[in-house]
């Protein structure tokens, strides 16, 4: 997956001037031992991992 910069500059080249940007966080199992706090959303107060996903104007995954 290319850093956001580039993906950015990629639709610019290809003409688009709109992107949309959303996120969701998805629920998992709480983790033991050090690993535990990095998965935790304060703001959901549950573990989850977030994912992200970057599309052009006509909703195609970039």
């Amino acid at each position: 997956m290319p850093p956001l910069d580039r993906a950015l500059k990629k639709i610019a080249r290809l003409g688009g001037g709109v992107v949309l940007l959303d996120g969701s966080l998805i629920r998992t199992r709480r983790r033991t031992g050090t690993e535990n706090r990095k998965n935790y959303s304060g703001k959901h107060k549950c573990h989850g991992l977030l994912v992200i996903a970057l599309t052009d104007d006509k909703g195609r995954l970039v």
